[in-house]
C-alpha cells in the first residue's frame, strides 16, 4: 500500500514510517492553506457577515470533518466485529479529517451561482465546477508548491474525487449564446467532474489501479439524458455520506436558531421522519417515545433545539455501514460505506425540506443573484484588461498551456464574498477604492 502515500513530488522517505504520519502531514497543508482559512467568509446558506451564528463553508467543512470521524469510528467498530477484510482499508482519522476539510476549497463565492457563472465563461475550456476546482487547487494551484500545488499524497487526492470524470467526456449541452444571457444563469450549471486541464494529474492518482479498473471507475452512465460519473472510492464515500448529513440536518438548525422557520410548521411537515427517528434513539433508552425529537425541537430552547440536532445526526452516523459492490478488483474501490435506505429517505427530506423552505427563498436566492452580477462584471472587466487590472503575480500565469479565461477563473474563485464584493466596488462604484488598498 506504499503507493498510496507517494505524492507528485516526492522526497526520499523512511519506509518504515506509519502511514498515519504521512496523513497527518496532508492535514496540516490543508488547514494551514491560503484556501482552507478564506473558506470562513464564504457563503454556505446566508449571506457571510449577516449573523455571526450562521454556518460558513468553513465551518461547514470542520463538521463535516467531525462526522466523517464519527462515521470512521462506526465503521472500524463494524470491521473489527465482523472480523472483515475491509478494516484494512479503512481510513486512519487523519486521512479521513484531510478529505473531509479539503472538500470544499474549490467553490467560489455566492454559493452555486458563483459556480454557474464561471462555468458560463468556462463551458468551452475545460468547464468549472466547484468540485473539479478543489482537485486543481489541490494538485496545481496551493501555495505549497509551484508545480504541484498542496503535494498531498495519493489516497488523499483520491478520497476528495467525487466524481472521477474529466468535463469533455459528459458532453454537457448548454444553450447558445444568442439564446440567453448571462443574466439567466440557470441552464449554465457544470456537470459534475474533474476539469480537462487536471487530466494528467488524475491519471497519476489513479495510476496504482489495474486498466480494467481505472476505466470501470472513469466511465459514465445516463441519467435523465445526462452523461455522469457512476462510482467513487471508498474513502469518497464516507466523506460523501458525512457532506449529507452536515448539509441536511446543520442548515436546518441554523434555520430554526435564526427563526427563519416556524418550529411548529417543522414539526407538522417532518412529522414522519421525526417520529421514526425518535423511536430509534429512545428506545436504546428503554422508553420508547416517538414524539421526543418533535418536542425537543417545538420549545425553542437552544439546548432542546441542540439535543435534537445532535441525536439525528447521530442516529444517521448509526446507520452506516460497509458494502462490497462486488464489481472491482481493488478494494479502495470496491468497498462502500452506505446507509440503510429508510436513513437515506429520512435524510433526503430534511434536505428537501431545507431547500424549499429555506435555500429556494427569495431571501437567499437574491443574495445569490447579487453575486452573479458582481462575478460576471469582474470577470468581463479583467478579461478585456488583464495587464492593467490583474496583480502582476496572476498575469504571469498566463501562457501557451493556461489560458486568459482559465487565469481569470482561478483568481476570481479564491476570492471570498467580502473581497470579491471590495475589487466590485474598486472597479465600478464611484467614490469607493483606494490606491493604497491591495488586491489580493
Amino acid at each position: 500500500m506504499n503507493e498510496w502515500i507517494e505524492r507528485q513530488s516526492d522526497r526520499k522517505r523512511n519506509s518504515d514510517t506509519e502511514h498515519d504520519y504521512f496523513y497527518r502531514i496532508d492535514q496540516s497543508r490543508v488547514v494551514n492553506s491560503v484556501a482552507f482559512r478564506r473558506l470562513q467568509s464564504k457563503t454556505q446558506v446566508h449571506g457571510v457577515g449577516e449573523s455571526d451564528f450562521f454556518r460558513t463553508r468553513l465551518t461547514h467543512s470542520m463538521e463535516v470533518a467531525q462526522i466523517g470521524k464519527s462515521i470512521t469510528h462506526r465503521l472500524n467498530f463494524i470491521a473489527g466485529k465482523k472480523e472483515c477484510e475491509s478494516e484494512k482499508w479503512i481510513a486512519p482519522i487523519p486521512l479521513i479529517e484531510a478529505i473531509c476539510l479539503a472538500h470544499d476549497l474549490g467553490h467560489p463565492a455566492f454559493g452555486h451561482n458563483g459556480e454557474r457563472t464561471l462555468n458560463y465563461f468556462l463551458h468551452r475550456d475545460g468547464g468549472f465546477e466547484g468540485n473539479g476546482q478543489t482537485f486543481r487547487i489541490l494538485t496545481k494551484l496551493g501555495e505549497y508548491s509551484s508545480d504541484f500545488g498542496y503535494n498531498l499524497t495519493r489516497r488523499t487526492l483520491l478520497g476528495v474525487v467525487k466524481y472521477p470524470v474529466l468535463h469533455r467526456q459528459l458532453d454537457h449541452v448548454y444553450p447558445s449564446p444568442e439564446q440567453t444571457t448571462v443574466i439567466d444563469i440557470s441552464k449554465w450549471s457544470p456537470p459534475k467532474c474533474i476539469h480537462d486541464t487536471e487530466n494528467e494529474a488524475l491519471e497519476w492518482v489513479l495510476n496504482p489501479f489495474s486498466d480494467r479498473d481505472k476505466e470501470l471507475f472513469t466511465s459514465t452512465t445516463l441519467v435523465k439524458g445526462k452523461l455522469k460519473s457512476q462510482f467513487k472510492s471508498f474513502d469518497t464515500s464516507i466523506m460523501e455520506c458525512a457532506d449529507d448529513i452536515a448539509y441536511g440536518i446543520h442548515d436546518l438548525e441554523d434555520a430554526l436558531v435564526m427563526r427563519l422557520l416556524h418550529r411548529d410548521e417543522v414539526c407538522e411537515k417532518l412529522t414522519h421522519e421525526l417520529e421514526e427517528l425518535s423511536k430509534l434513539v429512545t428506545k436504546r433508552w428503554n422508553n420508547t417515545n416517538k414524539s421526543y425529537l418533535a418536542m425537543k425541537l417545538a420549545s425553542g430552547k437552544l439546548e432542546d433545539t441542540k439535543a435534537a440536532i445532535s441525536s439525528i445526526i447521530n442516529e444517521l452516523v448509526r446507520s452506516t455501514t460497509i458494502t462490497k459492490q462486488k464489481m472491482f478488483e481493488s478494494p479502495l474501490l470496491d468497498f462502500q460505506c452506505t446507509m440503510s435506505d429508510e436513513h437515506l429517505d429520512i435524510l433526503k427530506s430534511f434536505q428537501d425540506f431545507v431547500y424549499e423552505q429555506v435555500i429556494s427563498q427569495p431571501s437567499v436566492q437574491t443574495l445569490e443573484f447579487k453575486g452573479q452580477k458582481i462575478i460576471t462584471d469582474i470577470f468581463m472587466a479583467l478579461k478585456s484588461k488583464p495587464y492593467m487590472l490583474l496583480p502582476s503575480i496572476v498575469q504571469e500565469k498566463v501562457s501557451d498551456e493556461i489560458s486568459l479565461e482559465r487565469v481569470v477563473a482561478d483568481y476570481i474563485s479564491s476570492m471570498t464574498d467580502i473581497e470579491a464584493c471590495k475589487l466590485y466596488q474598486r472597479l465600478f462604484t464611484p467614490e469607493q477604492g483606494s490606491v493604497f488598498a491591495p488586491l489580493i
